[in-house]
C-alpha cells in the first residue's frame, strides 16, 4: 500500500527549495546578460561560484526526491509529479550552467570588442525577457500545482525564436571586423544559442508538467 504520511509536507518542502533554486538561476542569468550588454567581464567569477553551488543544490534536491520515492511509495499521479520535479532540478542546473557559459563569453568579448551594436544587443535582451516570462510561468505551475497556460508558453517561445532569428540575421550582415573580429562574433553566437536553449528546456519542462497533471502529452514547441 502507498504510504502518504508526510508526503504532502515533503513535497511542499521541495517546492519551496525549487522556487529558491529558480530564483538563484534567474539572478545569475540576469547578471550574465547585463554583463553582455555592458561588456563587463567581472561577472564570470560569480557565475562560476553559483554554478558550483548549484551542483550541490542539485544533489540535495535530487536526494530529497529519491527519499520521497523510497519512503512514500507514491501513486502514479504523484510519481509523475516527482519525476517532473527531478527534471526541473536538472533544468535549473542547466540554466545556471548556461549563465556561466554566457559570462565566460562576456569575458572573451570584453577582451576583443570596444562596443556592441544595438542590432545585436536588442534581440538578446528580448530573448532574455521572454525567457524570464517562461520561468515565471514555470515556477507558478510547479510550486502551486497550477495548470500550464499553453497559449502563453507558445507565445513566449515564438518570441524567443523570432528574436533569435533577428540576432542571427544581424550577425550575418555585420562586417567581419565588427565587435573585435571572428572570435568575438563566435562568442556572441554562443550567447544567443545559450539563451535559446535555456528557453527550449523550460518549454519542454512545461510539457512534462502538463503530462504529470493530466496524463496526456501536449505540444508546446
Amino acid at each position: 500500500m502507498p504510504i502518504r504520511t508526510g508526503l504532502d509536507e515533503r513535497i511542499s518542502s521541495v517546492q519551496k527549495e525549487l522556487k529558491d533554486y529558480f530564483e538563484e538561476a534567474r539572478h545569475v542569468y540576469a547578471d550574465a546578460i547585463d554583463a553582455f550588454t555592458k561588456l563587463d567581464s567581472e561577472v564570470y567569477k560569480e557565475a562560476k561560484e553559483v554554478r558550483a553551488k548549484a551542483r550541490e543544490i542539485n544533489w540535495d534536491l535530487t536526494n530529497d526526491l529519491l527519499l520521497i520515492l523510497a519512503l512514500n511509495q507514491p501513486l502514479m499521479n504523484d510519481l509523475r509529479i516527482i519525476a517532473t520535479y527531478l527534471r526541473a532540478v536538472d533544468t535549473v542546473e542547466r540554466l545556471i550552467r548556461h549563465a556561466r557559459d554566457i559570462a565566460r563569453s562576456d569575458r572573451s568579448i570584453d577582451e576583443n570588442a570596444d562596443e556592441l551594436p544595438d542590432e545585436i544587443v536588442e534581440p538578446v535582451l528580448e530573448m532574455h525577457t521572454s525567457l524570464n516570462k517562461l520561468i515565471d510561468i514555470t515556477v507558478v505551475c510547479l510550486t502551486e500545482a497550477e495548470e500550464v497556460p499553453a497559449d502563453e508558453v507558445r507565445t513566449h517561445w515564438r518570441d524567443v525564436k523570432a528574436s533569435h532569428a533577428k540576432a542571427v540575421a544581424a550577425l550575418s550582415s555585420l562586417k567581419s571586423d565588427t565587435m573585435g573580429g571572428k572570435s568575438a562574433r563566435l562568442e556572441v553566437i554562443n550567447i544567443v544559442n545559450r539563451v535559446d536553449r535555456s528557453a527550449y528546456n523550460i518549454v519542454r519542462l512545461n510539457g512534462m508538467w502538463h503530462h504529470a497533471l493530466n496524463n496526456e502529452n501536449i505540444i508546446l514547441d
